[in-house]
């Protein structure tokens, strides 16, 4: 199945709404486990102020390569560094969206787990409000269609530099820490590290040894409380008409 946007702007547009919360319910509530050509011309392809963010976190997420390069040199303006974070932890840089330049840098794209969880986040809730969605709605989605994630939401672990350090997502098989160790160092203090051995195969060339170090303390995040701050934080953005 292709899509053929009218624009390079609509298709960056485009990844981040696909990848939002509320289009996947559409998804699930046809009855559908993909996108197909019965039901994807069936999604609205939206522009409303809130477009530009979804597109730029879009852009973020997917540009992950010096093969986008000529992507992002197309798609990048001014507005991408005036873009803050909708959430306040150490975890996310808002020097990320200050320092971004028309050059694609390896620093450009969103690299931490915590960093691309919390761009999903933001990309869900402006979609619900371009929607005409009510955070209450998007939470009710969330708790009611999406058992799977909820169960990952709650045994995912971040260290205090924005990696998984555990996980019982199996889409993530390898990512952390195994259960018997994560149970052995879970309760770390500020401080305290891990660090554990991998055999990296996802570079050519490959594969490599490597040294990942995890840095304590350790927590998880809440979907839905995430859901709360950013829907205020964008709510009182859009209502000043930044």
């Amino acid at each position: 199945v292709s899509i053929l946007p009218e624009s390079i702007e609509q298709l960056s547009v485009l990844s981040g709404l696909f990848a939002s919360l509320p289009y996947d319910f559409f998804i699930k509530m046809a009855g559908k486990s993909n996108l197909h050509d019965d039901n994807v011309g069936q999604l609205p392809v939206l522009d409303t102020i809130h477009t530009k963010a979804i597109a730029q976190r879009a852009l973020m997420l997917n540009c992950l390569t010096k093969y986008y390069d000529e992507l992002w040199q197309d798609q990048y303006n001014e507005d991408f560094n005036k873009e803050m974070w909708a959430k306040d932890d150490s975890r996310l840089d808002n020097n990320k969206f200050k320092n971004l330049t028309k050059e694609w840098k390896w620093e450009t794209p969103l690299r931490t787990y915590y960093e691309r969880r919390q761009a999903l986040i933001e990309i869900d809730v402006l979609t619900s409000m371009a929607l005409g969605m009510t955070l209450e709605q998007l939470k009710t989605i969330y708790q009611i269609q999406f058992p799977v994630l909820r169960m990952y939401e709650d045994d995912t672990w971040y260290d205090k530099k924005g990696r998984i350090v555990f996980t019982n997502n199996r889409g993530l098989t390898g990512v952390g820490l195994t259960r018997q160790k994560w149970e052995s160092v879970k309760d770390y203090k500020e401080g305290q590290t891990v660090t554990q051995t991998i055999q990296d195969d996802t570079i050519p060339n490959g594969p490599i040894e490597r040294n990942i170090t995890y840095y304590a303390p350790f927590d998880k995040c809440n979907r839905e409380e995430d859901y709360e701050t950013v829907w205020a934080f964008f709510e009182e953005k859009y209502k000043e008409g930044k």
